[in-house]
């Protein structure tokens, strides 16, 4: 028979592994809630930042990216300008001929917001019936007759360096003038505040696929558009990548920040009547109306129909089946060129 004394120490020794037991339940027990509510705090996080698609380029991205206005920048073009700054960032650029058969671009910017985009060139007319297609803010150095008069019109959201000051334009000293204009996409949303411009787009915008499809063409590796003697870009299609790279007179075209092979994953060539309406070699490009074109990616190429009702409306693309076509997501170039132009095309 137990003593008083020993029941006194086996009664302890129970009450310790009862103890210890309730105590280890409960650590795991910690531990078990702490895991779950790290989980359920990782997927709050993921929910906080969901990728949505750009709306100019398919891209995906935050949606804070895309809860602001769309930039169209004027480029220059001339070889003194040459490489440019921002446009490995842009997600549409546009090339347009101009006076003397050279070629000038329009860059747009939404979900990137560059630090350095130029040099900055002036406005024409035929611009600013695509910049209107996003409801952009129109940068630019001046312009033709026609395009101020345009920009008063039609009450563009206009950013000139005419009418800013050096926080917002600037030249830089390793390219002769006019060739060395500078802006950013901080100085261009200060200009935008100053202006009181509203703050978001209002524009349709283009069908795209959620991921790259084929779009049911003929085989096309390399393109070639001679605009003039020293203004003839080329895209040659990588296969692994699925891109088309870009190239000027047989270079290649990479951007002067980064040194960016700049690419392509939709390519537009949209045919366009074209005349020269004065002495100083000014055109009138029609891009109002219905046309013609080619619609290449993911290395082929199909005969496409465009159509523009007005000039704020978007310029919409068909098969020649009438079904407007969806673009791959990723950076498109529109190349407009004259009605009948010869390009080169390679299977």
């Amino acid at each position: 028979m137990l003593t008083k004394q020993r029941w006194t120490v086996v009664v302890l020794i129970l009450c310790i592994c009862l103890i210890a037991t309730a105590c280890r339940d409960s650590q795991e027990n910690s531990i078990e809630v702490m895991e779950e509510y790290e989980n359920k705090e990782k997927i709050v996080d993921s929910m906080e930042d969901p990728k949505v698609p750009s709306p100019i380029s398919g891209i995906l991205t935050e949606e804070k990216n895309i809860e602001r206005r769309p930039i169209a920048v004027m480029l220059d073009n001339q070889s003194k300008a040459r490489p440019q700054a921002g446009l490995d960032q842009a997600e549409v650029i546009y090339e347009i001929l101009t006076e003397g058969w050279i070629t000038r671009y329009m860059a747009i910017f939404l979900i990137n917001e560059p630090e350095l985009i130029g040099p900055v060139r002036s406005a024409r007319p035929y611009f600013i019936d695509k910049a209107m297609e996003f409801d952009a803010l129109y940068v630019h150095d001046g312009g033709s007759p026609q395009s101020l008069a345009d920009i008063s019109d039609f009450k563009i959201a206009d950013i000139s360096a005419q009418s800013r000051d050096k926080r917002i334009f600037w030249r830089e000293n390793h390219k002769p003038r006019p060739h060395n204009e500078y802006t950013s996409a901080s100085a261009i949303r200060m200009a935008a505040a100053e202006s009181r411009y509203r703050e978001r787009g209002e524009f349709e915008h283009w069908k795209f696929n959620k991921k790259d499809l084929p779009i049911q063409g003929s085989a096309l590796s390399h393109l070639e558009i001679p605009y003039h003697q020293t203004y003839v870009p080329s895209f040659r299609y990588a296969q692994e990548k699925n891109l088309y790279y870009r190239y000027i007179n047989d270079s290649p075209h990479v951007d002067e920040v980064s040194q960016e092979h700049l690419f392509a994953k939709n390519i537009i060539i949209q045919y366009a009547e074209t005349k020269i309406i004065d002495s100083e070699g000014r055109r009138e490009i029609r891009l109002v109306g219905k046309g013609e074109g080619l619609f290449i990616s993911g290395g082929e190429m199909k005969p496409i129909q465009w159509e523009k009702e007005n000039r704020r409306a978007l310029t919409r693309f068909y098969d020649i089946n009438g079904k407007e076509i969806s673009l791959n997501p990723g950076i498109t170039w529109i190349e407009v060129v004259p009605k009948n132009f010869q390009i080169t095309t390679v299977p």
